[in-house]
């Protein structure tokens, strides 16, 4: 076999290759290789456990936390009594309390591109 024949003949192989990929990601994502997830639906997230309220003494940390599935990526917004908190975009969300915190709620926005849920509140005891 000639070089060139090889060259070509390695060159159809690949594109083969990649095809092959490309119809197994369709068939494994019921043809809508857009909407992937390891189930092969699209699921909106759904808050599993929610923020629970959290009692320390001033001075300490407090931490909330939520777990939630669906298709990924789920993104996170933690809120303080309705507003955003700038930043706190993760699962779990810690701060440094005062006295001030004291009584205030916390809740987070969990979305991904299926839909978004909010969280039940959680409230903060500073004592």
């Amino acid at each position: 076999m000639t070089l060139q024949r090889r060259m070509i003949l390695d060159s159809a192989m690949k594109r083969l290759a990649v095809a092959a990929s490309a119809l197994l990601l369709v068939v494994a994502c019921n043809g809508d290789p857009l909407n992937a997830s390891s189930t092969g639906t699209s699921q909106a997230p759904e808050i599993t456990t929610p923020p629970t309220n959290v009692s320390v003494l001033n001075g300490q940390t407090a931490t909330f936390t939520v777990s939630a599935t669906g298709t990924a990526p789920l993104t996170y917004q933690w809120r303080r009594n309705g507003d955003d908190i700038p930043g706190a975009t993760l699962s779990s969300y810690t701060l440094t309390t005062t006295s001030t915190d004291n009584g205030a709620l916390f809740d987070v926005l969990v979305a991904n591109t299926f839909g978004s849920v909010d969280s039940s509140s959680a409230t903060l005891t500073v004592q």
